[in-house]
C-alpha cells in the first residue's frame, strides 16, 4: 500500500475544468518568465526616426542568450517593436519586428517583466545523470538533500523495510570524498522516522540541525515541518519537536530550509488559496532577528501566482532559490534570484530542456553550486506513478569561453582584468557559476582553473580551520601581475579597506614579487585571521587591482574535559552551565535564556566564585568569557566585573593571576558573543578558580553564562 497524505496533497494534478482565465494565465507566465533583465540603456538617435524616441531594453537570459529589445518609427511613421536574439557576445544576432499595435496585444506581458533583477552569470546543465540502482530502488525515490559537506545525499522513499513499514521514511547514502560513488543507502531510524510517514529532509550548515516533514502525531494538522538537533555531528539526532504555529498551519507544510545565517526559513503550504485552483501550493518565508530568536510571522513569496510552487531550495550564498512548480500539466524546476541575500527575489525562471523534460521536483543545489540534484519521473504524481520517480544530477558550469572560439586563453584574461571590480555577468563566474556580483579574485580562480586545466589555491584554503601558527600564505599570480601588495590583520574592516595611501596597519609588505609571504613571527592560537593580496601590474603606469579577502582560522585547542563547581547557585542555573555549551549557537552565540548560565545564590558566601578542574595539567594559552545575559542584564548588572583569577596544579597551592582585564558586560541580547579574553601566557594548570569581586549591578548574586578554556599544545615533537 502506498502513502497518502503529502504525496497526495501536493502532487496530485487537476488536469480538468480549466477555464480560458487559466489559460491566458498559463500564457501570461511564461512569457514574464522567459528572461529575467540585467540592464536598460537608451539607443542611438535614428536618421529616419524624426525623434530621440527609440529605447532599447537589453535582457540577460541564464542560459546564455540575450534578447534586445528596442523601440523606435520606420521612414513611414510606424512603430516598431525590434527583437534581437542570440547568445550574447558569441554570436551574431537574430532580428525580428513587429508592429507596435500587434506587440502591445500579444507580447505587453513580456516587457512587464524586464525590470526584476536577473542571475549574475551565465551558466549551463551538463546533461541529467541517473544515480542508478545503487541509490535508487523499484519504489518511489524522492525529494533528495544534499549535505553541506556534499558526502551525505538525504532523500525520502517508500522502499519496503523502513520504520512505518508502509509509509515513507528518509533515507541517507554517503560517500569518502566528492569524487567517489554513493554508497547503499540506509533507513535513517528513529526518532527522526517513525510509524508515519516523513519526507522533505533538510540538513542546517552546521550540520547539526535536522529538518524534515512528518504527518505524525503531535503537530498542528496535516503534515507539518519538524526540527530534530544534536550537540556534535557525530552524535545521534534528538527527539523531534514540532516547530509550531508560527511556521505550520492546519493545513500542509513540508520541505522547509533554513537559510546559511539561521535567520530565514522557506517553507511550501498546501493553503488552497490559488487564484486559480489547478493545485493549491505556495512557497513562504519566516525570518528572525537571531538564530536564537523565535519564528516571525510568515509570509508568501509569490513567485508563480497562477500555479502551485513547491519544495523551496536555497544556494549556499543565499542568492538563488531553485523550487518546481505545476506548469501546463506538468510539474518542471525553476530559479528565482536576488542581488543580495536581504534583496527581493526577481522573476522566477523555469531551467532549459537540460533539466526539464517533465515530471521533475524537489531540486537541491550542492553548496559549492556545483550539481543540482532533483527527482523525476512520470507526469503527475499519484499513487500510480509515485512508485517510477528516481533520483537523479546534473552539473552546473559557468561559461568560461568569453568570446565564443572554443579557447580559454589571454583573450578572457583581457575581459577579466577589464572588468576587475565590476558587476560584469560575462565574466562573473565564482565563487558559484552564477558568480556573486563582482569580478574578483574568485572569478580569477576560476578562469585559471579551465586555462591550465589545475585547480589554483592559496595557502590556506578560503575559511580553513586549524592553520599552523607557522603557516606561509602563497597565492596564485595572473599574468599581468608584476608584484604583490599584501594585507594581514585580525579585523575584515581593515584588510579590506586598506591601501597604499591608507596602509591601516594591516599591509605587511608592499610590491614584492615573489607569491608567498613568510609573517615576521608566528601568528596567536585560536585567531580569525584575514589577508589579502593586490596584483600589481608593470610600470610605469602601475595598476593595482584589489584582491579579495580571504580568512582562516588558526590551530586552537580548547579543553574539553572541564568540571565546574561554585560557591553557590540557584535552582536549575548550575555551574556546569559555563562548561556544557548550553545556550551557544552556531556562530557561538549566546541565548538569554536562565537555564543556560550560573548565577549565585542571594544568600550564598561572599564573595562568590566558580572553578574549574581539568583532567589534567595543562600549559594554559587563555580564557574566553561569556558574561551573564538575561535579558535584564543592562538593568540587573548580575554579570561579574571585578575578577580575581588563581590557578593550580594540585588544587592546594595556589597562583595568583597577574593582568586579568575588567569582565566585559554582556548586551542581554540573543546571539552575545564573547567579549572578554584572559591571558594565562602558558602557565601550568588543573585548577583555576575566579573569585567575583564586583559584578556590574551591585547585587548580591551574580553569575556568568560561558566561558572556555585554551591551551598551548607540546610542539617538541614537530620541531627539527
Amino acid at each position: 500500500m502506498l502513502p497518502t497524505g503529502l504525496s497526495h496533497c501536493r502532487r496530485k494534478k487537476h488536469t480538468a475544468g480549466r477555464t480560458s482565465e487559466a489559460a491566458v494565465a498559463r500564457s501570461r507566465c511564461l512569457a514574464e518568465n522567459s528572461v529575467s533583465t540585467t540592464s536598460m540603456a537608451p539607443s542611438p538617435v535614428r536618421a529616419d526616426s524624426g525623434a530621440p524616441w527609440d529605447l532599447r531594453r537589453v535582457s540577460n537570459s541564464l542560459f546564455g542568450c540575450q534578447l534586445v529589445f528596442s523601440v523606435g518609427r520606420r521612414g513611414n511613421g510606424m512603430h516598431v517593436l525590434s527583437v534581437a536574439f542570440g547568445q550574447k557576445g558569441r554570436c551574431a544576432m537574430r532580428l525580428f519586428e513587429s508592429p507596435m499595435l500587434v506587440t502591445l496585444l500579444c507580447g505587453l506581458c513580456l516587457l512587464a517583466g524586464l525590470d526584476t533583477p536577473g542571475a549574475y552569470g551565465d551558466f549551463t546543465f551538463g546533461e541529467r545523470v541517473n544515480l542508478g540502482p545503487v541509490v535508487n530502488s523499484p519504489y518511489g525515490d524522492y525529494d533528495p538533500y544534499i549535505a553541506p559537506d556534499g558526502l551525505s545525499l538525504y532523500f525520502a522513499s517508500t522502499r519496503p523495510g523502513g520504520v512505518g513499514l508502509t509509509r515513507e521514511d528518509i533515507y541517507v547514502t554517503t560517500r569518502a570524498t566528492v569524487s567517489d560513488p554513493w554508497g547503499p543507502p540506509v533507513n535513517l531510524g528513529e526518532p527522526v522516522n517513525s510509524g508515519y510517514g516523513e519526507s522533505s529532509p533538510f540538513i542546517t550548515a552546521d550540520g547539526l540541525t535536522f529538518v524534515f516533514s512528518s504527518d505524525r502525531p503531535g503537530g498542528l494538522g496535516g503534515w507539518d515541518i519538524w526540527v530534530s538537533t544534536r550537540q556534535t555531528k557525530d552524535a545521534d539526532w534528538g527527539p523531534p519537536e514540532n516547530l509550531g504555529a508560527a511556521v505550520n498551519s492546519g493545513m500542509n507544510d513540508y520541505c522547509g530550509c533554513i537559510s546559511p545565517d539561521g535567520c530565514s526559513l522557506y517553507l511550501s503550504n498546501c493553503d488552497g488559496a490559488q487564484p486559480v485552483k489547478i493545485m493549491s501550493g505556495n512557497i513562504y518565508v519566516t525570518t528572525r532577528p537571531t538564530s536564537n530568536s523565535p519564528w516571525g510571522e510568515r509570509r508568501c513569496l509569490g513567485l508563480l501566482p497562477w500555479y502551485a510552487n513547491w519544495d523551496p531550495r536555497l544556494s549556499a550564498d543565499g542568492r538563488v532559490l531553485f523550487f518546481d512548480s505545476d506548469y501546463v500539466d506538468w510539474t518542471h524546476i525553476w530559479l528565482t534570484t536576488r542581488t543580495s541575500t536581504d534583496g527581493n527575489w526577481g522573476t522566477p525562471v523555469m531551467l532549459g530542456p537540460e533539466i526539464n523534460k517533465g515530471g521533475e521536483a524537489a531540486p537541491s543545489i550542492s553548496a559549492d553550486g556545483s550539481t543540482l540534484y532533483f527527482c523525476a519521473g512520470p507526469r503527475g504524481w499519484t499513487d500510480s506513478t509515485m512508485a517510477q520517480y528516481d533520483l537523479w544530477q546534473a552539473t552546473i558550469s559557468p561559461i568560461v569561453d568569453f568570446n565564443a572560439d572554443g579557447k580559454v586563453d589571454a583573450t578572457e584574461m583581457a575581459v577579466l582584468v577589464a572588468n576587475w571590480g565590476k558587476n560584469q555577468p560575462l565574466c562573473d563566474i565564482g565563487p558559484f557559476p552564477w558568480g556573486d556580483g563582482t569580478v574578483d579574485t574568485e572569478d580569477l580562480r576560476i578562469l585559471m582553473k579551465h586555462a591550465t586545466g589545475s585547480d589554483p589555491v592559496t595557502n590556506p584554503l578560503p575559511h580553513a580551520s586549524e592553520v599552523p601558527l607557522e603557516v606561509i600564505l602563497s597565492w596564485m599570480s595572473p599574468p599581468f601581475a608584476q608584484s604583490y601588495d599584501v594585507y594581514v590583520g585580525t579585523s575584515f574592516a581593515d584588510v579590506n579597506s586598506a591601501d597604499r595611501a591608507n596602509p591601516r596597519g594591516v599591509l605587511v609588505s608592499r610590491g614584492q614579487t615573489a607569491t608567498t609571504y613568510d609573517p615576521e613571527s608566528l601568528l596567536e592560537y585560536g585567531r580569525t585571521c584575514y589577508w589579502r593580496v593586490d596584483f600589481v601590474s608593470a610600470g610605469p603606469a602601475f595598476t593595482v587591482y584589489k584582491g579579495s579577502v580571504w580568512d582562516f582560522k588558526t590551530e586552537a585547542y580548547p579543553i574539553k574535559n572541564v568540571t565546574a563547581t561554585a560557591s553557590s547557585s540557584q535552582a536549575g542555573w548550575g555551574p556546569e552551565n559555563t562548561v556544557n555549551g548550553s545556550g551557544l549557537d552556531m556562530n557561538d552565540g549566546h541565548s538569554t535564556t536562565s537555564g543556560h548560565m550560573w548565577l549565585s545564590a542571594a544568600n550564598g558566601p561572599k564573595p562568590a566564585w566558580i572553578q574549574y578542574e581539568f583532567d589534567k595539567v595543562y600549559p594554559l594559552h587563555e580564557l574566553w568569557v561569556w558574561n551573564h545575559n538575561l535579558l535584564a542584564e543592562r538593568t540587573l548588572g548580575l554579570g561579574a566585573k571585578t575578577v580575581k583569577i588563581e590557578y593550580s596544579t594540585d588544587g592546594t597551592t595556589w597562583t595568583l593571576l597577574d593582568g586579568v582585564p575588567e569582565f566585559a558586560r554582556a548586551p542581554g541580547q540573543l546571539g552575545y558573543a564573547a567579549n572578554t579574553t584572559v591571558s594565562f601566557g602558558g602557565v601550568s594548570a588543573k585548577f583555576v578558580k575566579l573569585t567575583i569581586l564586583a559584578n556590574w549591578g551591585g547585587t548580591p548574586m551574580t553569575g556568568l553564562s560561558e566561558v572556555r578554556f585554551f591551551y598551548i599544545p607540546d610542539r617538541s615533537a614537530t620541531k627539527p
